[in-house]
């Protein structure tokens, strides 16, 4: 907690020294010369959602402001319908209207974002979800979910897609500076943690025709926490139900340093022409040590007689450690013009897109314990804290017992970029009030490539857990378990790059593919009196070649053998996405909105991927499917929004999303499989006929200004939505939810705000959702429940300073996953508060 009376103490000091003369925030009329740029203002965001042909949702930065959140992610989180994922306690995925990210579509100022993982997305293997936790929310103007597409937007996104508005600085007639400092505690371990922000921007020359906007971020944390995951020996009723096959206790050590750093310049020489250069890059670098204390289990348990809701089971032990690094970076480089010329607006811009992923490295030490032991275990009574104690066995928490067995090293680079440049037209027609025909072009070079490496070293010599110990013994997990000393990292990394041991090509993981779009498009809008209507026709070619070194099997029966090689598979496919969208006045502030859409997602890379792994003594093989269709959707909206004074809303819609061609995981027996004369089991990625997503959305937004005194400053906040869903995953059972749609989400918070001070509690809630399809309902895997609680507060000292304090996780909701029911959990991480505080300053 040394940060926070360090951030008060500077905040005074600023006081001190700033002069008297105040300057508003960019984007305020103090600033703007006459040329007002409200881009990050809420007003202005809601009146831009207001006016909009289409169904959208704007978050300007100014709302974002009174959130503790950090990254675009948990920004995303607070909007109607949108669903948060989380990792290591911060929000990294988002998915939209009960469609994961691989389903949605990204961009920035119009160009597409990028994966940067391919293995890290979440709810399927699509390798296609933006993780928007590498965006850090100073660099961007404000977010906008788009709900129904455009013909002038990429086709990608069922659910929705996310633009993050660049931060700019046309119209703005002083330079301006702002800076943001703050600090605070992780209390799970009491780390400290350091957070900046600094903006500068403003005119270049005097008759204001060039101006710049440069951005920098930084966030660094030592997030550390536990984590108990089990697995369970599937075979009921022979195996009780709750029996273990695993139970793995886990310390997390994080240390993180995220960084972002984005500018842009702008030529306006004249009124309506306007030219401009912008990038970004961002991402973060994490290290963390990860000490487990792993016991495995024979699978051969017994009711304990002592405790009816205790099992008995034979097993043996092991301490290992995880030392990993890795880094995550997003570039993104855009040169465009804006420009009116006569009665022609001309668009135009082209385009470099980066994501990387590098592993730089990821050793996985084994100390192994010889002895056998009989261990008597309850998880019934409290299934998120098993107890466990030996029944027969000596030596188990014995840390010279434990002796290196092993060491295995992995390194991964990926990479995902893409070309890109679109130009378009528009023209006025003169059918119908404010009409415009437009009309333009896309194309899109993409070529991502994954890249892991694996090595193994079996330790020969004779290190005990004892002589390889850190520090003192971690006795005090959850308050209820010991799991002996911490693993000293660096002399095990010594004994692994002394080995000599070669890292090689893991063929399972390697994929390197080309994705090429063409996209055209065509639209009309205008105003019948009250009725607004658009309407028009996207048409994208897609040409992708899949690459991946492959089994091959040769033999059949017992003289079955598989070798590998390279393989290569060209996929192209042609889609049209047709839209009509009407938008009804019956005053201002009083729409209904009823539109037909279209959307699409193309297969996932690991969907598609070429590589095939085979088990000739099982007879079971797995493989990807390089002629999968992309998922399709028919979408129809209905909404009535009825806007109120200072940025309020009072909005109600129903949604139905009714696609072809989902993409599912499924397995079967093939008969005489690749010439072998015997049958396999093969387990693929299929296009199921058939899925839904079927929804109410409803938002309410209002300052309560009109109440007496102090009761003036409340307002509230909130929003609620409900998804239904369904695909057959399984080809001979009913249909269930899709994975990663949340049937139910909602934000609701609280908040008073008058003069100079601001106050905002927060609650999230998401309901339990499935994450992974397992090999039947029972083995199913689902991310529980979680209901957050938040809280930020904020105090104009001065016009030109700011101190605020926010805290996080205030209901301590645990990331937890369970297999096939809740009393079943397979993971459960707690993090307890994070408290913060820190000034902003405005030069």
């Amino acid at each position: 907690m040394r940060l926070v009376p360090l951030v008060v103490s500077m905040a005074a000091l600023a006081v001190s020294l700033l002069p008297g003369t105040a300057q508003a925030e960019a984007g305020s009329d103090d600033r703007s010369g006459g040329i007002v740029v409200t881009a990050r203002l809420a007003k202005t965001a809601r009146t831009e959602q207001q006016l909009a042909p289409n169904l959208v949702t704007i978050q300007s930065a100014e709302t974002i402001a009174k959130y503790p959140d950090i990254n675009a992610a948990e920004a995303l989180s607070r909007m109607p319908g949108v669903a948060l994922s989380i990792d290591t306690s911060e929000g990294r995925f988002v998915n939209i209207r009960g469609l994961d990210g691989n389903l949605d579509g990204a961009t920035i100022g119009g160009v597409v974002l990028l994966n940067t993982q391919p293995g890290g997305t979440y709810f399927n293997s699509a390798a296609r979800a933006v993780e928007f936790d590498t965006v850090p929310i100073g660099a961007v103007d404000r977010i906008t979910v788009i709900k129904t597409g455009l013909p002038d937007h990429d086709a990608e996104g069922i659910g929705g897609t996310v633009e993050l508005t660049p931060r700019t600085a046309v119209g703005l007639s002083h330079l301006f500076a702002d800076v943001m400092v703050a600090g605070g505690v992780e209390t799970f371990k009491d780390n400290p943690f350091y957070r900046d922000e600094i903006v500068v921007g403003g005119p270049i020359d005097k008759a204001h025709t060039l101006s710049f906007m440069l951005t920098q971020y930084l966030h660094n944390d030592r997030r550390a926490f536990h984590d108990i995951e089990a697995g369970y020996i599937d075979g009921q009723p022979a195996v009780p139900d709750k029996a273990f096959g695993g139970l793995e206790l886990r310390n997390y050590d994080y240390h993180r340093q995220r960084f972002g750093y984005s500018g842009e310049f702008d030529y306006v020489p004249a009124d309506g022409q306007r030219y401009y250069l912008r990038a970004s890059y961002a991402g973060y670098n994490e290290h963390v040590y990860r000490n487990r204390f792993e016991i495995d289990f024979d699978g051969n348990a017994a009711v304990n007689p002592a405790n009816a809701n205790g099992l008995m089971d034979t097993a043996t032990a092991v301490k290992t450690l995880r030392d990993e690094d890795e880094t995550h970076k997003n570039l993104v480089v855009q040169l465009g013009g804006d420009n009116h010329w006569g009665k022609a607006h001309v668009e135009y811009w082209g385009a470099y897109s980066r994501a990387s992923y590098d592993k730089h490295f990821d050793y996985n030490s084994t100390f192994a314990n010889p002895n056998g032991y009989t261990i008597a275990y309850d998880n019934t009574t409290n299934p998120n804290y098993p107890s466990y104690s030996v029944a027969s066995g000596n030596g188990l928490l014995d840390p010279s017992l434990y002796a290196l067995a092993s060491i295995t090293n992995a390194a991964e680079h990926d990479r995902d970029q893409e070309w890109s440049g679109a130009a378009s037209i528009g023209l006025p027609v003169g059918v119908a009030d404010n009409d415009e025909v437009k009309f333009g072009a896309k194309l899109r070079f993409r070529h991502k490539v994954a890249n892991p490496f694996t090595g193994k070293y079996g330790y020969p010599g004779s290190l005990t857990l004892a002589q390889g110990a850190a520090g003192g013994a971690i006795t005090n997990f959850y308050g209820s378990y010991n799991i002996m000393p911490k693993i000293s990292g660096a002399p095990l990394r010594t004994i692994f790059d002394q080995s000599g041991t070669s890292l090689t090509l893991n063929t399972g993981g390697f994929f390197d593919d080309d994705e090429d779009v063409t996209a055209g498009f065509i639209q009309y809008k205008g105003d019948l009196g009250q009725l607004g209507v658009l309407a028009g026709l996207r048409f994208e070619h897609t040409s992708a070649t899949y690459r991946g070194i492959g089994a091959i099997v040769s033999g059949t029966g017992a003289a079955a053998t598989t070798t590998t090689g390279p393989i290569s598979t060209a996929h192209r496919y042609d889609n049209v996405f047709p839209t009509v969208q009407l938008r009804y006045a019956f005053r201002p502030t009083l729409l209904l909105r009823a539109t037909y859409s279209t959307g699409f997602a193309r297969p996932g890379f690991y969907q598609t991927q070429q590589n095939t792994s085979v088990d000739t003594g099982a007879q079971t093989a797995s493989t990807g499917n390089p002629n999968l269709l992309p998922t399709y959707s028919h979408n129809f909206d209905l909404a009535l929004e009825y806007y109120l004074p200072d940025a309020g809303i009072v909005s109600l819609g129903v949604f139905d999303k009714e696609m072809l061609d989902y993409i599912v995981t499924r397995g079967g027996p093939v008969t005489n499989y690749a010439g072998t004369g015997n049958t396999y089991v093969v387990q693929s990625y299929q296009n199921a006929r058939h899925a839904h997503a079927r929804g109410i959305e409803a938002n309410f937004v209002d300052h309560f200004r009109g109440l007496p005194g102090l009761l003036g400053g409340l307002g509230v906040d909130a929003n609620l939505t409900y998804v239904d869903s369904g695909v057959a995953v399984r080809a001979d059972q009913p249909s269930v939810a899709l994975p990663g749609a949340f049937a139910w989400s909602w934000n609701a918070a609280v908040f008073w705000e008058k003069g100079k001070t601001k106050l905002r509690l927060a609650s999230q809630f998401e309901s339990s959702v499935l994450f992974g399809v397992g090999g039947s309902r029972a083995t199913d895997v689902f991310q529980d429940s979680r209901t957050t609680l938040d809280f930020n507060g904020s105090y104009e000292v001065t016009d030109r300073v700011q101190v605020f304090c926010n805290a996080k996780n205030l209901t301590n909701a645990p990331l937890r996953f369970y297999e096939g029911t809740p009393s079943r959990p397979i993971q459960r991480e707690y993090y307890d508060v994070t408290l913060e505080s820190g000034v902003k300053l405005k030069f």
